[in-house]
């Protein structure tokens, strides 16, 4: 009997965590992840979303913190004018976050937890391949090679399916420069496998 009770007590937690929705995801997000906005400004954005009113707060620097977008299992956040934020539901245990701050390039960080915000480990298998466009002589492939680096990468979760793009910015480099090298590196769709993105 006391075993049996122990099973249905453990399903039942278990159920409870695999239904778990973004709502909750959101609203018990670590204060670490965005400091600067609290469990109940976080709750009351929500909330608004819930009413279909404007979903916007300010922050304890006063900056708007706004949802552009939440679905049941993808939410899009405008942290500030430098900062957005993307949570995906991948599947019952696992969520991705990235995080993109806006400097003169874009550069992202990818992060992976459960629902209970415990950190996972996953492979994310992008390949920063550089090739020559077919319209693009030897001569130029060799001079514009060098303004691929340093680089840094961008992160886009999908809000329509369970996929990844990564892309490459580049913070030394002029809008005609970047146009000139973007060809010699193509951003990348990642398809999530249940453990990985490949």
């Amino acid at each position: 009997m006391k075993r049996t009770l122990i099973v249905i007590c453990f399903l039942t937690c278990w159920i409870g965590v695999s239904a778990q929705s973004l709502r909750e995801v959101w609203i018990e997000m670590p204060d670490s992840v965005m400091p600067y906005i609290s469990k109940s400004q976080r709750t009351e954005l929500a909330d608004y979303i819930d009413m279909k009113a404007v979903s916007a707060v300010l922050n304890t620097f006063g900056d708007s913190v706004r949802i552009e977008r939440m679905t049941k299992d993808y939410l899009l956040v405008k942290a500030n004018k430098a900062m957005r934020l993307e949570i995906k539901l991948l599947d019952n245990n696992t969520l991705a976050l990235a995080q993109t701050w806006m400097g003169p390039a874009a550069e992202s960080k990818l992060s992976f937890y459960n629902l209970q915000w415990q950190p996972k480990k996953v492979v994310v298998a992008y390949k920063e391949n550089i090739v020559k466009p077919d319209a693009m002589s030897d001569e130029d492939f060799a001079d514009l090679k060098p303004l691929l680096f340093p680089r840094m990468k961008e992160y886009h979760l999908s809000a329509d399916n369970n996929s990844l793009s990564v892309s490459w910015t580049y913070p030394l480099l002029s809008k005609k420069d970047v146009k000139r090298v973007e060809d010699m590196l193509k951003p990348q769709t990642l398809n999530w496998t249940g453990g990985a993105f490949q």
